[in-house]
């Protein structure tokens, strides 16, 4: 019995990277699309405002979602451009396999670099409320997604007056506000659902430096900062900073200074320039950009659910089977439903009509497999069905009758529910 539910758990888990693969996989082609489409769009003047920008960026919510879209089932371009991958997933298990386990791999990577912040941030000292203190030349950042922390080195403390001090922790304190932090963790989250797209990592740089040009805006003018000063003071802390940092921005965090080397000198180049370039903005108008923004977000999820076939669909079908339950003698058919009926406890047979549908088929069987009911998840991708078997000889009478237990486990219940 153990060794049937452990080979049964295989298969499940088998068929879960399957379904998930090819749905991931999916939207692996499209976020293609759509990181080259947004890099194209933010060079626009129209979404010049970062805050149009981020409204850009938000679209990569809709990937996850969108490998169910009856698209990929219901349209010549779906069916011919992408259920090759369907098929190739289901006759080549091993895709499915390996697909999740870099996943959970990489996962796994992001997930200690995360924890291994959080461990650094435990042993430091509080200088005040969620501000701590650390010996590290590191530039200032914030990380954490239920209870943030601000992290400051303490030579920065010491150099330092207190206006300055209150101006930089200010931004740290927009960073979280602003949701920035779940904005990173979410781009996280994409990127190792989306692995084979190794761009998205690559794109998490213009991401940064989209979410550092909103922060310096509202830093700016909540603060009542002169954009000079802010200008000037971000500079003395690269210069106090950089030639002692070592390594790549910290995971998970959002910095003030940012990283170091050949990009990170190009974007605190761009950054130094809008600074320059600070023109105050009207907060009626970011609020309505924002509006704006959830609508279009909010009407994308709303037609991808409209529009992508349902978690499951219970199935009225019947197929019948040679007696090695391999080949297929009777499709499925309106005369063949007619013929088999069945409930949650038993399946009904009309003999005569049984008869006359096998001898209209030719087949020579000593007895047959009835497979019905069930669901199904996806146009060919059947989720779970019933099957009993009737020995030919016994099928006399006016109906035959077959009391059977449904093969419905908590085990189908997961997959039904996916």
């Amino acid at each position: 019995m153990t060794q049937e539910w452990l080979a049964r758990f295989g298969k499940i888990i088998n068929y879960i990277c399957c379904y998930g693969t090819v749905n991931l996989g999916r939207s692996v082609f499209f976020s293609f699309a759509l990181l080259f489409l947004v890099m194209l769009l933010r060079r626009l003047s129209f979404f010049g405002n970062c805050f149009r920008r981020i409204v850009l960026w938000g679209a990569f919510l809709w990937l996850p979602f969108i490998g169910g879209l009856k698209f990929f089932y219901e349209t010549r371009f779906g069916v011919r451009g992408f259920l090759w991958w369907a098929n190739w997933n289901y006759e080549h298990c091993l895709t499915g396999q390996v697909y999740f386990a870099v996943m959970v791999l990489y996962g796994g990577y992001l997930f200690y670099k995360r924890r291994k912040l959080q461990r650094f941030a435990a042993g430091l000292k509080r200088l005040a409320g969620n501000v701590y203190v650390c010996e590290a030349m590191v530039t200032p950042f914030a990380m954490g997604l239920f209870s943030p922390r601000i992290v400051v080195p303490r030579a920065l403390v010491e150099e330092y007056g207190e206006e300055d001090l209150e101006t930089i922790l200010f931004h740290e304190k927009m960073h979280i506000r602003l949701g920035h932090l779940w904005c990173l963790f979410l781009w996280d989250v994409l990127r190792v659902l989306l692995w084979p797209n190794i761009f998205l990592t690559f794109g998490a740089r213009f991401l940064r430096a989209d979410l550092e040009e909103m922060c310096d805006l509202v830093t700016i003018q909540e603060s009542g900062k002169d954009p000079c000063d802010y200008g000037l003071l971000l500079l003395k802390c690269v210069r106090l900073l950089w030639p002692a940092e070592k390594g790549k921005l910290i995971m998970g965090s959002a910095a003030f200074a940012g990283a170091r080397g050949r990009s990170g000198y190009v974007d605190m180049k761009r950054r130094i320039r809008k600074i320059a370039a600070f023109r105050g903005y009207r907060v009626k108008s970011v609020i309505c950009i924002l509006l704006v923004g959830l609508f279009v977000l909010g009407g994308g999820f709303f037609g991808i659910h409209r529009y992508s076939y349902a978690r499951y669909t219970e199935l009225k079908d019947v197929t019948v089977f040679d007696d090695t339950g391999v080949n297929v003698i009777l499709e499925n058919s309106e005369r063949l439903r007619q013929t088999v009926v069945f409930d949650e406890q038993r399946l009904v047979v009309d003999v005569a009509e049984m008869r006359k549908l096998l001898e209209e088929s030719g087949s020579e069987t000593e007895g047959i497999y009835i497979l019905f009911g069930g669901f199904m998840k996806q146009p060919g991708v059947g989720g779970c069905g019933e099957m009993v078997y009737a020995d030919l000889a016994e099928l006399t009478g006016e109906q035959y009758e077959i009391e059977y237990e449904s093969v419905m486990d908590a085990l189908s219940w997961i997959v039904k529910m996916l």
